[in-house]
């Protein structure tokens, strides 16, 4: 177990994720301090309900480590930071503000492949250019049609889930399980959801 600042928010971040924030409040200028003089690592939760203040209640208490890898000044003296997903964590115990959220935490190993989890993933794939495809056809600007995901199932699960126009709390959902063939599932459920509603709008317009 060890203590980490939080910086809970309004998305998911996994293993992996890049997270670009930009940090104006006085508690979080504290922190980007606090962290060039620490490890630069913090935890990342998804907001539950409320605002992001400490409290197990607003918050899930799965999320992930993150890792400061630049951070400097914008001209308006806000702070735009660029963190890297490590691990997934839990948190244990919420503890009081000084003067930002801080937790006590525990690193979670990463998922357990399951049964299956190549061909879940390979179906991720497909269904996630599917559904970039048909966003493209409803006015959405995608650069990337089909993007460049890493060949190591766990990590491109994730990388799926976060580019997938999903709701975050199904991500959060993939987050947590312990199974990653039963993520994979959630991933390619959601998306399947995705397309058929995106098929039902272009065959009305």
């Amino acid at each position: 177990m060890e203590t980490l600042p939080m910086f809970p928010l309004g998305l998911v971040a996994f293993p992996g994720s890049v997270i670009p924030l930009r940090l104006f409040e006085p508690r979080y200028l504290r922190l980007h301090r606090d962290l060039l003089d620490g490890s630069g690592e913090f935890g990342i939760v998804l907001i539950e309900r409320g605002v992001a203040e400490a409290g197990g209640g607003h918050h899930f208490a799965i999320g992930s480590v993150v890792r400061t890898v630049a951070a400097g000044p914008l001209e308006d003296d806000t702070i735009m930071l660029i963190a890297v997903g490590t691990d997934r964590l839990r948190v244990i115990e919420w503890l009081p503000d000084d003067p930002y959220p801080v937790a006590r935490v525990e690193r979670l190993p990463p998922p357990d492949p399951g049964d299956g989890l190549a061909d879940m993933v390979d179906r991720g794939r497909h269904l996630l250019t599917k559904t970039l495809a048909l966003a493209t056809e409803l006015g959405a600007d995608i650069d990337d049609l089909e993007p460049d995901l890493s060949e190591e199932p766990i990590a491109a699960l994730y990388e799926m889930a976060r580019l997938a126009p999903i709701q975050e709390l199904d991500q959060q959902r993939i987050l947590e399980s312990d199974d990653a063939s039963a993520a994979a599932a959630i991933l390619c459920e959601e998306l399947s959801g995705v397309i058929a509603m995106m098929e039902l709008q272009l065959g009305t317009e």
